[in-house]
């Protein structure tokens, strides 16, 4: 219904607004106006541009001109969207520091460097053996019941023991793991923005990292946990972090560990069953198609629609629109992705597209710290549920989408064994 009212408005009587229930039950159509009609889209209540189109978001993404700042956050709330800073940008939290996707350089890789040795090709590679058995003991499991919920009860299960495993937490706590972390990032269905629950579940994380963090102390990190040694070690701002600053900095890659992959694969199996010849094509040989697939899964079904950045320190030029210092941008990747002009039948969900790349990690400074995690994962968890569960059905009357301004995911997904 939200499609059809959006196509037939007058283009001089659109409006964008993140927030608004509409656009967060739905904002492809909308997605498809920006594109067409207002590629650089002035948000003047928000003091901030949207930025629709793929080539555009490359080219603010690695032009060395337009200064860009996430020290307001990359996913900057409603109640500060409507706080004008007058041009004058906050300079970042460094004591207590902020967490670190909102830190600039050379903060930022500093942070991430010292965390990111689990994270790394060679490292992700050796994790194959624990996620698959992981994979196939759920499955094993899952298939005795008949019925599953594939984004929590599968791919929440499974990432949120891969993220325990990462970060060094026992892997008993990967369920509290997985309902803390999906509580946390349930926004307002009304007003965008974090839910009721943030400010509860973010404390509960937090515990659960500072004790990790505590107990690596107690060991001297002596380097045996890459991750959390590594940002005990690290000497930052002229000095070192105390224990809550790395549960901040944890709790970002456990949520995003934990959170994203596993409705990336939902939504996946979900276009598979619908399109009954490609789910046959892919089986053919699983192997070699299930990572061709899960590229295109990650193009259409990647749950983020945007992050934010603010212009700082000099205007910057875009098809002719300046965007000024403290003017907020909204980057919408998930935009991007269904961008006609890059991919050809965007909103069709394709197995075997060409494609030269996608924007579901992101791109630039901020490019996903988990990729190679994502992949490795999300390529098992499809190929080995397609092998042990290949004419699977979909319960799509019972399935259920986040209403959110920032992911459009399926959180419910109801898989049938046949």
């Amino acid at each position: 219904m939200a499609s059809a009212a959006v196509s037939s408005l007058d283009p001089k009587a659109f409006v964008y607004d993140p927030f608004a229930p509409d656009v967060m039950r739905d904002p492809f159509p909308y997605y498809k106006i920006l594109r067409d009609r207002y590629p650089i889209y002035r948000i003047e209540k928000y003091d901030a541009w949207a930025i629709s189109r793929y080539e555009d978001i490359l080219k603010l993404l690695t032009d060395p001109h337009a200064h860009l700042t996430t020290t307001e956050g990359t996913l900057i709330s409603p109640a500060l969207f409507r706080r004008s800073n007058a041009g004058k940008v906050p300079p970042p939290r460094l004591d207590p520091m902020d967490i670190f996707p909102n830190l600039p350089s050379p903060y930022y890789e500093q942070v991430r460097q010292s965390a990111i040795g689990p994270l790394r090709p060679h490292a992700v590679a050796q994790l194959e053996p624990f996620i698959r058995e992981r994979v196939r003991e759920r499955l094993a499991e899952l298939i005795g019941r008949g019925r599953f919920n594939a984004t929590v009860d599968f791919g929440g299960y499974v990432s949120s023991g891969t993220a325990c495993q990462l970060i060094g937490l026992p892997l008993a706590q990967a369920p509290l793991l997985l309902e803390l972390v999906n509580r946390s990032t349930t926004r307002d269905p009304e007003y965008g923005g974090p839910s009721d629950a943030f400010e509860e579940t973010s404390r509960r994380l937090m515990q659960m990292l500072a004790e990790l963090v505590r107990s690596r102390r107690k060991a001297s990190a002596d380097g045996s946990n890459r991750m959390v040694d590594g940002l005990i070690n690290l000497e930052i701002a002229g000095r070192h972090l105390t224990d809550e600053e790395i549960a901040w900095h944890l709790m970002v890659i456990a949520v995003g560990a934990t959170e994203t992959l596993p409705k990336v694969v939902a939504a996946g199996l979900l276009e598979l069953w619908r399109h009954r010849d490609q789910r046959a094509q892919v089986l053919a040989d699983l192997e070699t198609n299930v990572p061709i697939a899960f590229e295109e899964m990650l193009r259409y079904g990647a749950p983020a629609q945007w992050f934010s950045r603010t212009v700082v320190d000099h205007p910057y030029t875009i098809r002719g629109h300046t965007l000024m210092p403290g003017h907020r941008v909204i980057i919408l990747f998930a935009s991007a992705n269904r961008d006609e002009r890059m991919f050809e039948n965007a909103d069709r969900f394709i197995w075997n597209r060409a494609m030269d790349g996608h924007l579901a990690f992101g791109y630039g400074m901020h490019f996903c710290v988990g990729v190679h995690v994502a992949r490795l994962e999300g390529r098992i968890m499809v190929e080995e549920l397609l092998r042990a569960i290949p004419d699977y059905e979909i319960d799509e009357a019972n399935a259920r989408r986040v209403i959110s301004d920032f992911q459009l995911g399926w959180m419910q997904v109801p898989l049938i064994v046949r």
